[in-house]
């Protein structure tokens, strides 16, 4: 297989959402159950119990630029809102059409030693919170050689959004 996933580089960026996901278990007293079909385009179901409760994008950032190595704080997102690719929502929407479920975006920041938290759309796949679309140049992947891209990324507001929330990591 050709996906970056599998690269070495890929593999310590699934080793870190797999890492969220564990905080994420532990905080909220739920089962992640991982997508290993590569074609699922969404990282995990959420499980309350035996109850399919969600879909979630699980994400680790250091860095908010990798290129200038500039940490990602909570602060820094604060004003400038967190970027996602805006087709990862699209997918997370779908999904909580089709499984009448909750989605999220939980975001690692191990600089700050956070795990953010974005309830994304209700269980109708009904976005719950405004957010802008822009084309932009980001890295292509998580391996750095592949170079930019430009893409339609989606900048999720934290300031006023009564969808987000955030837990510290104790002992991190």
């Amino acid at each position: 297989m050709n996906l970056d996933r599998y690269t070495t580089e890929g593999k310590k960026f699934i080793s870190e959402e797999r890492r969220t996901g564990r905080l994420i278990e532990k905080h909220h007293g739920v089962r992640l159950v991982y997508s290993n079909y590569d074609a699922e385009k969404f990282d995990a179901f959420i499980h309350k119990g035996n109850e399919l409760v969600g879909v979630a994008e699980l994400k680790t950032r250091p860095y908010f630029n990798r290129k200038l190595k500039t940490p990602c704080t909570l602060d820094l997102l604060r004003e400038k809102g967190y970027l996602i690719t805006a087709e990862k929502l699209d997918i997370l929407q779908k999904q909580s059409r089709i499984y009448n479920v909750y989605s999220y975006v939980f975001v690692l920041l191990p600089n700050d030693k956070k795990v953010l938290s974005f309830k994304i759309c209700d269980k109708k796949g009904k976005f719950l919170f405004s957010f802008k679309r822009f084309k932009t140049k980001t890295k292509y992947s998580c391996n750095d050689h592949k170079g930019d891209t430009e893409r339609i990324n989606a900048f999720l507001p934290i300031k006023r959004n009564p969808n987000f929330t955030y837990f510290n990591i104790p002992n991190y």
